[in-house]
């Protein structure tokens, strides 16, 4: 079950899609785009009475997936009936994704989550804390099957979960008048896209300034790592993940990680794909084009070592970096991996600079170690 959850959250961080056409707000009043300069599956247009936000359907090109009316409190303002009204800054919301609920923390607004789904997932020890305590963060069950009650008791003012494809819909959650932010900012196709997210949650929050603040560190440290990762002398092959039960999942050429290991400078034998997804290989495709890769990148819950992952799969004992001990694991189930780096990308790329070009020393790495024996 462990496994199965690191691969899920795994495959949400290089699940991703095209460029869908952009679609102008139909609105009398005067409207000031927000401009956002990565992200591609979302609009924020401010009018005079209400914010607008698009969510543009990943899955259709040319749809909109979603559209909100942002109104402050107090507000008798009438709003189109093409979408949702939020009433913002929101006060008491249920989070479903520990991404979200890390993001929360990170624009200083954890205050504002009432409650949260899969609590025993979520590394954040302030929501532990406040989870133990009478009056506090409420556990609303599992993110598959929440405790409507609950919810429905809680008097929220927005549920916060990740949509996906073909999904159905969201059931009873759909019927108890409560609005769902629809989370589908792991669509996006660069790390930068998914990280502009947060000025959308800013204002949900009424964090906007600190959303922003904080983007703009996010880009400046991005890009100046991926600059100082183009003058290294040295470039080394990553093998990324691990079996699945029969097939190895890796990311797209064009996904998100895919598109990471390129702003690295470091070399990924599939480099050149045109996808935005994953890939589904088998191990021999593996052993031909990741046999004699420099390195290997992996998650894992637990104690795990090169033992156990011998243990999972034999064929492991063929590969180079198995070979030679390169492997670095990230435990996530006591590392904020998942909470972290869908919003601080530039992490995430330091950690990988230094395994692609170990003549670099930026920083202590913060997600991987190497596996012990």
């Amino acid at each position: 079950m462990r496994h199965l959850l690191v691969f899920t959250f795994s495959l949400l961080l290089f699940l991703s899609c095209g460029n869908p056409t952009r679609k102008v707000a139909a609105d009398d009043n005067k409207v000031t785009k927000s401009e956002l300069q990565y992200a591609q599956n979302i609009t924020i247009e401010h009018t005079k009475q209400y914010v607008v936000v698009r969510l543009l359907n990943p899955w259709k090109e040319g749809k909109v997936l979603h559209t909100y009316y942002l109104v402050e409190h107090n507000s008798n303002v009438k709003v189109p009936d093409d979408g949702t009204k939020v009433v913002v800054p929101l006060h008491k919301s249920v989070i479903f994704t520990t991404a979200h609920a890390n993001l929360t923390e990170m624009l200083h607004a954890q205050k504002a989550i009432a409650g949260v789904a899969d609590l025993k997932y979520m590394i954040i020890p302030d929501i532990q804390k406040r989870a133990r305590l009478k009056g506090g963060i409420v556990d609303c069950g599992d993110g598959m099957k929440p405790d409507i009650e609950r919810i429905i008791d809680l008097d929220a003012d927005a549920i916060f979960l990740s949509p996906f494809e073909n999904s159905g819909g969201y059931g009873r959650l759909e019927q108890i008048g409560i609005p769902i932010i629809e989370c589908a900012d792991y669509m996006e196709r660069s790390a930068l896209g998914r990280a502009e997210w947060m000025k959308f949650y800013g204002l949900l929050f009424g964090k906007e300034k600190v959303a922003d603040s904080l983007f703009a560190v996010v880009e400046k440290n991005y890009k100046t790592l991926s600059a100082q990762a183009k003058k290294s002398k040295i470039t080394r092959s990553i093998l990324p993940d691990r079996m699945v039960g029969s097939v190895w999942y890796l990311p797209g050429g064009e996904s998100s990680v895919g598109l990471l290991y390129k702003d690295a400078h470091g070399s990924y034998a599939y480099a050149s794909d045109k996808h935005s997804g994953s890939l589904s290989m088998p191990f021999e495709t593996i052993l031909d084009k990741f046999g004699q890769s420099d390195f290997w990148v992996l998650s894992y819950n637990g104690k795990f070592n090169r033992r156990l992952l011998l243990a999972e799969y034999k064929g492991y004992a063929k590969l180079k970096p198995y070979q030679t001990k390169e492997i670095y694991g990230c435990q996530v189930d006591r590392k904020p991996y998942f909470e972290e780096v869908s919003w601080r990308p530039d992490w995430l790329l330091s950690d990988l600079i230094q395994l692609f070009h170990p003549d670099l020393h930026i920083a202590p790495l913060r997600y991987y170690q190497k596996l012990a024996d």
